[in-house]
């Protein structure tokens, strides 16, 4: 009987643990994580704002050499579809498939309101919150808002809504008049905060309202783990509106000619 050798270098290996890459690029400063199977070995939080395309992949590389890892061990991408920032969620979506078709990674694309929501979890077991709803809010220009609204629950979080966009008037309104309380979160806060404030809602503390790879990678890593990965050649970022330049184009072409 021959022995043979199994090669432990193989992405299939069993005996080769699985190394996935986190990146959240949706916010106004984007972060990176790194994991082998089950745990996070670190992350990164990119320098200033916007500084997504320029900082990325040296952010990935400096973390996969600080552990002694080279891009050919990501076996798995997580990343966020969106909504979010236009030019960031396009920044994800194009990393993650040139790495799927370059390296045969798979990926595993999440909501970034549902990334959202991860960080009210933890901010809110710290804090022994009573609060059971949370809704996640990003601005989505012109007086309007992405908001998905969830329940808190002992098996994890459910979604009430689909993505909403919506005003600040019309959220309270219909989710939060005669509701117990909600907690908020989200970068739509940033510049507006004080429209969402009501005797039912509870803003929750600044540090979980930006999106992180960290929670990226805890939402996307469940269903990695349930085999259900994305198609690269479908993958597609999640635009609930189109581009403001996209429209601002077209507006000036209908004016140009109506002259």
């Amino acid at each position: 009987m021959t022995n043979r050798a199994i090669n432990t270098d193989s992405p299939d290996s069993p005996l080769q643990p699985k190394v996935s890459i986190a990146i959240e690029t949706s916010g106004r400063t984007g972060s990176v994580a790194i994991a082998r199977e089950e745990v996070i070995l670190d992350h990164a939080t990119l320098s200033g704002f916007q500084k997504h395309s320029s900082e990325l992949l040296p952010a990935i590389q400096s973390l996969l050499l600080r552990h002694g890892l080279s891009t050919k061990d990501i076996q798995q991408i997580y990343l966020p579809k969106g909504p979010g920032s236009f030019t960031g969620i396009r920044i994800a979506v194009t990393f993650a498939k040139m790495a799927a078709f370059s390296m045969g990674a798979k990926i595993v694309a999440v909501n970034t309101l549902d990334a959202l929501a991860h960080n009210a979890i933890h901010d809110m077991e710290n804090t022994d919150s009573p609060v059971q709803q949370i809704a996640t809010i990003l601005d989505a220009k012109k007086g309007y808002f992405y908001i998905a609204v969830f329940n808190k629950t002992d098996t994890g979080l459910h979604r009430m809504t689909e993505d909403l966009l919506i005003t600040p008037a019309v959220f309270l309104s219909d989710h939060c008049e005669g509701q117990s309380k909600t907690a908020l979160l989200g970068e739509g806060l940033v510049y507006y905060h004080k429209q969402f404030e009501h005797p039912n809602t509870v803003i929750l503390d600044k540090s979980c309202w930006p999106a992180s790879a960290v929670s990226v990678w805890h939402v996307a890593r469940r269903r990695a783990k349930q085999q259900q990965f994305d198609d690269p050649n479908n993958l597609v970022p999640l635009y609930i509106r189109r581009p403001e330049a996209e429209e601002n184009w077209e507006k000036a072409q209908q004016a140009k000619h109506a002259k």
